[in-house]
């Protein structure tokens, strides 16, 4: 037959729990800032603009050669 606990126990493991939570959710956090960091506003703006100046840069050199072609 399992031993009962007594309140003081209760509480500890209470605590313990929490505690573990606590440091689970921390770990979770600190986990997911270095695997989806790259999705950070900065990074996806940066990305933005070097696409956007891409697009032009080749936009422009099919206008052009349109032009001198004719």
């Amino acid at each position: 037959m399992a031993r009962k606990k007594t309140r003081a126990e209760k509480i500890e493991s209470g605590y313990r729990l929490q505690n573990f939570r606590m440091v689970a959710s921390e770990r979770t956090v600190a986990k997911d800032a270095s695997e989806f960091g790259y999705l950070s506003s900065e990074y996806v703006v940066k990305d933005l603009i070097k696409t956007l100046v891409y697009t032009m840069v080749i936009v422009g050199l099919l206008v052009w050669a349109k032009i001198k072609i004719g």
